[in-house]
């Protein structure tokens, strides 16, 4: 990197790090103010009754809301498109048939995520960053407009917006300090990560055309082979962003029916599932659940079926785990079951790629159902 660019980097960084630091300042500049002038701050605060405790989880999940938005107003801004919005224990995800709602119970993923797509024919780094940026820029302003206006009223309204404003301001800060919990990092370490350029911009970009391929409909064993060499050759210090990649790698190699290659993923998968957060881990187990289906390991695939309760998983995939198992274990009733309900929730999934695969074997499972031979398997 020249020096030239390298200023240029260090330029943008510090102007990001400063204009975080002067909302904070308004932030706190009003609520010293607020202090100041309301002598009867704590009154404001006695007026509320035992009820309006009830109201703060759906303030915070208003909180969260707001965050996660920001995220997705950021990357619309330079083009990316919608792909999922988590809060609580509410998600909407792009799928096949357009823009679903799921409710989803999980406490790893009872936060907030929102994800989207870039555009590919636009520079990737921009859109990333307008992405990560737009969510503690979301909280920062909810945190400013709850504190201006708490000049303006009084009472239970007032210790309402106070607590509103204070937990905005809590995320704010849990958001924009860089860190990593959980395997995952915080918006302020990914956007100096991807400030910085160098591989994360390479590895984003690469783990984000596959994704965008396989959202285009494109199966996994077309998928261009150059953008899976992150999962490969481990050039990616992220264990959850070299999982994330692996698990693809996965798809791709059995989709390719090179089952040595797919081997070697799923062991490493199998190590290292646990860097995945949970929540979102169960995505990646009940892969493992179907290779071993796919290479004839029972015992495997009950272990793995048994580690993808809950979370964030197509449900296309599940069934189809869950109707392969019962036509192993005889009880073709239950497969006919899960079968049934894997084909009705293939409209549903988020990911029309992988979704070739998941027809493909759903057929090959009719065909063993109906008594008919069948090569494929």
């Amino acid at each position: 990197m020249n020096v030239k660019k390298k200023n240029k980097l260090n330029f943008q960084t510090l102007t990001i790090i400063a204009l975080f630091s002067v909302m904070g300042v308004l932030a706190g500049y009003f609520f010293g103010k607020l202090l100041k002038h309301t002598p009867q701050f704590t009154q404001h605060i006695d007026v509320l009754a035992w009820w309006d405790l009830l109201i703060l989880p759906f303030s915070f999940l208003l909180v969260l809301a707001i965050h996660e938005a920001g995220h997705l107003l950021g990357g619309f801004s330079r083009g990316m498109r919608f792909l999922l919005y988590i809060v609580g224990p509410f998600q909407l995800s792009q799928t096949q048939s357009g823009i679903r709602f799921n409710w989803i119970f999980n406490l790893g993923t009872f936060g907030g995520l929102a994800a989207a797509t870039p555009d590919p024919n636009k520079p990737l780094r921009p859109q990333f960053l307008n992405l990560i940026a737009g969510g503690p820029i979301a909280s920062i302003l909810l945190t400013i407009i709850c504190f201006f206006a708490l000049f303006f009223v009084d009472g239970r309204l007032f210790a309402h917006l106070a607590m509103l404003g204070f937990m905005s301001l809590f995320i704010f800060i849990v958001t924009a300090i860089p860190s990593k919990m959980a395997g995952m990092m915080s918006d302020g370490k990914q956007f100096l990560e991807v400030i910085g350029g160098g591989d994360a911009v390479l590895v984003r970009q690469k783990f984000s055309t596959l994704i965008a391929q396989s959202m285009a409909g494109i199966r996994p064993r077309d998928w261009d082979a150059d953008w899976l060499e992150p999962a490969t050759q481990n050039s990616t210090t992220d264990p959850m962003r070299l999982v994330a990649t692996r698990q693809l790698a996965l798809l791709a190699a059995q989709d390719r029916a090179d089952f040595s290659t797919a081997d070697k993923h799923a062991d490493w998968l199998a190590e290292n599932y646990q860097d995945y957060p949970l929540g979102f881990r169960q995505s990646l187990t009940i892969e493992l659940c179907l290779y071993a289906l796919k290479r004839d390991n029972v015992n495997a695939a009950k272990i793995w079926l048994a580690q993808s309760k809950g979370g964030v998983v197509d449900k296309s995939r599940r069934y189809l785990a869950e109707a392969e198992l019962a036509f192993i274990e005889a009880n073709k009733p239950a497969a006919l079951g899960k079968h049934m309900e894997a084909c009705n929730q293939l409209k549903n999934s988020m990911d029309p790629g992988v979704a070739q695969l998941t027809k493909e074997r759903l057929d090959i499972l009719m065909a063993k159902l109906a008594g008919k031979p069948n090569n494929n398997h």
